[in-house]
């Protein structure tokens, strides 16, 4: 993945209706190892329903795992 916001999209994709702001904190704590408050914030994301986080905010909280 280049960017959180293209693994965000990847994961709605794949999960299709069943995509939420909780499966996309298992994802991300699964797949990535993001930690728990990181991936509850990541779940704010606007791609997740009614969230409030840009992509690039999305990219600021999940750097530290997917940065690297």
């Amino acid at each position: 993945m280049n960017s959180a916001a293209e693994a965000a999209r990847t994961a709605r994709t794949l999960l299709g209706e069943r995509f939420d702001a909780m499966s996309f904190m298992y994802v991300l704590m699964r797949a990535f190892e993001v930690d728990y408050h990181a991936a509850r914030a990541a779940s704010r994301w606007h791609g997740c329903g009614q969230g409030a986080l840009s992509d690039t905010d999305l990219e600021v909280v999940l750097s530290p795992w997917l940065g690297r």
